[in-house]
């Protein structure tokens, strides 16, 4: 999919991002997250239906929408593709090669009361762990885990 199509698009409905006060900005962005919320549940709503067609649908309209929300953070000062980068880096954390620290990881959680179990695969002949929620396999946190740093990718203005 061709971002300068999105781009075009928007901007031939007459949809740019309005660089006016905060006020417009936070409109702008609400509206987007509304957008992707409806197709979101579009998505759950083909699943549920085993609709392949209209999971495909949704999941093209999700790309679409998400396209122009990357347009609109990146024209309000946000770094997205460093963002994301960061985002990426922080998944791969919730993955380890150590089956000890995936059972500390575990042990935590079930100490907070959260039921969950170790799951283990392999992915090109090293073996990884992951601990997932029990009620429906959720990729949870391991021990020690840390929040990515978003904040340097946001303009002074929005902080």
């Amino acid at each position: 999919m061709s971002s300068s199509a999105v781009k075009k698009f928007n901007y031939g409905i007459g949809s740019p991002p309005t660089m006016g006060d905060q006020y417009d900005v936070w409109k702008q962005l609400k509206l987007q997250a509304k957008l992707i919320l409806e197709e979101a549940n579009e998505l759950v709503d083909a699943c549920e239906d085993n609709d392949m067609t209209e999971a495909l649908d949704a999941y093209c309209d999700i790309q679409y929408l998400n396209t122009w929300l990357e347009h609109l953070l990146y024209s309000f000062g946000c770094d997205t593709k460093k963002a994301l980068k960061e985002v990426c880096e922080n998944n791969t954390s919730k993955i380890t090669t150590s089956y000890t620290y995936a059972l500390m990881s575990k042990e935590v959680l079930e100490e907070n009361s959260v039921p969950c179990y170790i799951d283990q695969t392999v992915y090109e002949g090293e073996t990884l762990y992951c601990v997932k929620r029990q009620e429906d396999g959720k990729v949870l946190k391991l021990a020690d885990h840390k929040r990515p740093t978003l904040e340097k990718f946001v303009s002074k203005e929005f902080k």
